[in-house]
């Protein structure tokens, strides 16, 4: 009977420190999501003046600052949180962060190679790690952590632009093609697009392209046809959509669409029209006389920063300017 007593006052000794626990992280995540870093400061400097040796609120009170930009004071108190408990990777990462923010960029690599010798798929020390590889220009681990990275979440953004960027550094010119496709394929219309389809279409490859349509700059996937057929392909289906958006919400806006076909002019006129008829079936508020064509049985020239190129066929939209 003693010993039964014995393991419930364990298990309850266990369960209470374990809520205690998850209470403080409930709390410290909930005041660091809404950005209330003031009263999660309160919250936390307060629990550690009654338990200095108590992890958790070492580690958010250390958060806190960093968010308050207490940069110095909360690599103290990571380091505190790790001293307690050494066992933590998210305390071993965020004392990382700490540790860059002081540009001492040594204890920082450390520091998140601590966390992954914890947990080898601890997604923000593998990140950030990267991060500090290519800073140095250490591209080949900084390739190697990206993508680890990206096994764990294919669309992380920044892993996925910087990969493209390394193989771009380290010359990989196929791979850094698959790489800037794969990235806009996930973000087409982000701050970091223009760069992508511009670094592509140095490599030759125009899957993507920049359109200037009135005062923006568009990026459309481009417009393809299924092979020997007037079948606009799914995947230019959406682009065509967002085109049509564009002119359903600035109804003064004329395009023309103008269309490339290398010795096929009939060809070339069949496209353009079978283009502005998908438009005008979608969106009936768009009116035919917005949309001109035009048709040219000769190839397209190109001129990127590198170099030129010849596409024998190509779809684009140029506004119509009065």
């Amino acid at each position: 009977m003693k010993k039964i007593l014995q393991i419930l006052f364990m298990f309850f000794i266990v369960s209470f420190f374990t809520a205690c626990s998850v209470t403080k992280q409930i709390t410290g995540e909930f005041y660091l999501d809404t950005k209330k870093y003031d009263k999660g400061y309160n919250h936390f400097l307060k629990a550690i003046n009654e338990n200095k040796n108590d992890a958790y609120s070492q580690y958010y009170y250390a958060r806190f600052l960093l968010a308050k930009k207490q940069n110095k004071k909360a690599l103290f108190h990571f380091k505190k949180a790790v001293e307690i408990d050494d066992k933590n990777a998210d305390y071993y990462s965020w004392l990382a962060v700490a540790y860059s923010t002081q540009k001492d960029y040594k204890n920082e690599r450390k520091a998140y190679l601590s966390a992954l010798k914890i947990d080898k798929n601890h997604l923000q020390s593998l990140i950030y790690l990267a991060h500090n590889y290519y800073d140095k220009n250490e591209y080949l681990n900084a390739l190697k952590y990206y993508s680890k990275a990206l096994k764990l979440s294919p669309s992380n953004q920044i892993s996925l632009f910087n990969r493209a960027m390394l193989l771009n550094k380290l010359k990989r010119t196929a791979e850094e093609k698959q790489a800037w496709l794969i990235y806009l394929d996930y973000y087409p219309d982000e701050i970091l697009s223009k760069d992508a389809v511009r670094y592509l279409n140095n490599l030759g490859n125009f899957d993507y392209k920049i359109h200037i349509i009135h005062n923006n700059l568009l990026i459309l996937k481009d417009i393809s046809f299924n092979p020997f057929s007037l079948e606009i392909k799914n995947e230019s289906k959406d682009s065509l959509d967002l085109l049509a958006k564009l002119l359903s919400k600035n109804q003064k806006l004329k395009i023309h669409i103008v269309s490339y076909q290398k010795n096929n002019k009939q060809l070339a006129k069949q496209k353009a029209q079978t283009i502005k008829k998908y438009i005008l079936n979608k969106y009936s508020n768009i009116d035919s006389s917005r949309l001109l064509l035009s048709w040219f049985n000769k190839s397209k020239k190109v001129k990127t920063t590198n170099k030129r190129y010849i596409l024998d066929e190509s779809i684009d939209f140029i506004t119509v300017i009065k």
